[in-house]
């Protein structure tokens, strides 16, 4: 990791966003993921397995592989930086391609230890699901953003804001990022802002990083093939990660 400070015009953001600090910056060399850095989860999740039998690391960059084995079983790749690295209000970005098949879903995003504890009248204390780039095979190469507050399972108090893109990115490299403070959040796209966001509260809480896939049966994914996404070496199921970057704020005057 190397030390930066970057200088920003960020006026809408309030006059306290002039600087950042760089504090992540992984590429993703070797052929491991940095252990100080990222976690490999495993374990069931929806209609799949998250195994570290779907991640790799090789020619300088992150794969996650959605994939079936022949007893029917599919494995997802889910990594972290959970309880080893946080950004609070700062911003991230990830250079990415995609390609997505129906029933799966891939993400970068961003989240809370204490995502929805207090409901959604404390999401800013408590912290967002903060969803950067989001896709499925639904989709067709392109994605959304969505924020998700106050909670996941009682949409009494399950709080969400979105906006899904029609650029067809997915086959190519491109990067995704997010800015957030107290006033909101701004999405980009290769660099150039395509949304700001002021519906969800801008969460205060450390939020770790995620590059994730998901799979189930039938879901707003879409259907999984019945004979799955074939064994890892043919699947076209494919999350890869080039780079992923964060940036703290530095307040005017420091």
């Amino acid at each position: 990791m190397r030390t930066l400070l970057l200088l920003v015009t960020s006026a809408a953001f309030g006059a306290d966003d002039l600087k950042f600090k760089l504090i992540l910056d992984e590429n993703f060399e070797g052929t491991a993921l940095n252990e100080q850095i990222w976690n490999i989860e495993t374990e069931k999740r929806k209609d799949a397995v998250n195994s570290d039998k779907s991640v790799d690391v090789k020619n300088g960059q992150l794969t996650i592989t959605t994939w079936t084995d022949v007893d029917g079983t599919t494995y997802c790749g889910f990594v972290t930086t959970r309880k080893k690295f946080v950004l609070t209000q700062g911003k991230t970005e990830a250079r990415c391609r995609f390609a997505v098949q129906p029933g799966t879903q891939v993400a970068f995003w961003a989240q809370s230890e204490t995502y929805g504890k207090g409901g959604p009248s404390a999401a800013a204390t408590d912290g967002v699901e903060i969803d950067i780039l989001e896709t499925t095979g639904l989709m067709k190469g392109t994605y959304q953003y969505a924020l998700h507050w106050g909670g996941l399972v009682d949409p009494a108090v399950h709080k969400t804001s979105s906006r899904q893109f029609t650029t067809v990115a997915g086959k190519s490299w491109h990067v995704y990022g997010v800015e957030w403070n107290d006033s909101g959040y701004r999405f980009t796209f290769d660099g150039k802002i395509v949304a700001t966001d002021k519906n969800c509260p801008g969460s205060k809480a450390p939020e770790f990083l995620l590059l994730t896939s998901e799979s189930t049966v039938k879901s707003w994914n879409g259907e999984r093939p019945k004979r799955g996404y074939g064994l890892k070496e043919k699947s076209k199921n494919t999350f890869e990660v080039d780079w992923v970057k964060a940036w703290e704020r530095v307040p005017a005057g420091k």
